[in-house]
């Protein structure tokens, strides 16, 4: 379904323009979409900002983590490891599961040590992570927990939404997102000092803030696009799901493409849909797969960004801040690990194998005739 911005998306924007307020102000849109985005989440307070990468960084400033500190992220995707580096903290990876392509409960518990401080699980392709098992591990821990939540508006673990089992949850309104307003945020918790923090570091009179972060506050513009996309969300969830099940089911009868394991305890939101390449198994040639899906017109992502984040160069040559000490040979920290050594061969696995398509913004009729296409390209390779 193509976006919808019609009646009250321009009756909010008006309203902004003849309030002369274009700047956050207090009980404007922001504050409403706070709150409405809060109450469709299941969260107490809601805050909304202007990226999710910004975001999850403040979302690391306020954990407490800094110098010294670790910050547990998955491989699969940098963005946690880059808000972990924004405070200086040593972004530790751990892997995923080969079914679900989430962090893997089991190795973050291998994981922490007395250096770690928090966590940054992401809810990956429209699927929430093993959320309450994470969570035992960081109250046991006293370790603070954030919900990278970007790919999962509308996805609940155990019928609880995304972003509720955290200290703080992420969500992202960017251009390819569930919800729309070109960029945006909103942040949720269920804590009233995190909220407090949150707020008061920019809505201050007149004493400096109390902890050091970055003025990352939305407009009222974009909240308003984000209140009336907020009210049309129910329909475009329904379409992405139904969009994703298509999907599902043209590769049901095959044995070497693998779907992912979607867990009773899980609803999915339709975001992004992904299976695993496993032809080889069966004697198949990847590479005449790929040949046959392009004669097809199937525009199949490949290997995503083909190898896991912690061998990337800004994690592996220790240079936040523009130091080449900072944080790994930090002198603040006292442990010994670094991406150089990290462990995460179900990550790479998965990369290296991994098959995507967009759902959001997908009209149903292409996704029927490219659901088509990837049947007969599964017979053609079975039967050449």
């Amino acid at each position: 379904m193509a976006r919808i911005f019609g009646d009250t998306d321009i009756k909010n924007l008006k309203a902004v323009l003849a309030s002369k307020q274009l700047g956050w102000r207090e009980g404007g849109m922001v504050t409403k979409l706070d709150e409405a985005f809060a109450a469709f989440a299941g969260a107490k307070y809601g805050i909304c900002r202007n990226s999710a990468m910004t975001g999850l960084a403040q979302a690391v400033a306020i954990s407490g983590a800094g110098c010294g500190d670790e910050v547990i992220c998955d491989p699969l995707v940098h963005f946690g490891g880059v808000a972990a580096l924004s405070f200086n903290c040593v972004p530790k990876f751990v892997d995923v599961k080969y079914d679900t392509y989430l962090m893997d409960p089991a190795e973050v518990e291998k994981a922490i040590t007395r250096h770690t401080k928090a966590l940054i699980v992401t809810n990956l392709w429209g699927l929430c992570a093993e959320l309450d098992k994470i969570r035992s591990l960081c109250r046991k821990h006293k370790i603070f927990m954030i919900e990278d939540c970007a790919h999962v508006i509308g996805a609940t673990w155990k019928g609880k939404h995304a972003g509720t089992y955290g200290d703080i949850g992420v969500f992202s309104f960017q251009q390819g997102k569930h919800i729309c307003t070109g960029d945006g945020c909103v942040m949720i918790t269920n804590r009233k000092d995190l909220h407090h923090k949150l707020y008061n570091e920019w809505a201050f009179r007149g004493e400096s803030p109390s902890f050091l972060t970055l003025n990352f506050r939305m407009n009222e513009l974009t909240a308003a696009v984000g209140l009336a996309q907020l009210e049309r969300f129910p329909d475009y969830l329904k379409e992405y799901n139904e969009n994703l099940a298509r999907y599902n089911e043209a590769i049901a009868d095959c044995a070497w493409l693998r779907s992912r394991t979607i867990p009773k305890q899980a609803e999915q939101a339709g975001y992004i849909w992904a299976c695993l390449w496993e032809g080889d198994k069966q004697g198949l040639s990847y590479d005449r797969f790929k040949e046959l899906a392009a004669e097809e017109g199937i525009p199949f992502y490949y290997e995503f960004t083909e190898r896991p984040a912690p061998t990337f160069p800004v994690f592996r040559k220790s240079t936040a801040y523009h130091h080449k000490d900072c944080p790994i040979r930090c002198p603040f920290y006292k442990g010994s690990y670094t991406p150089a050594k990290s462990k995460t061969p179900v990550a790479a696995k998965i990369l290296k194998r991994v098959m995507l398509l967009p759902v959001v913004e997908v009209e149903p009729a292409k996704v029927r005739a490219t659901a088509a296409k990837i049947k007969r390209v599964i017979k053609r390779m079975e039967t050449d």
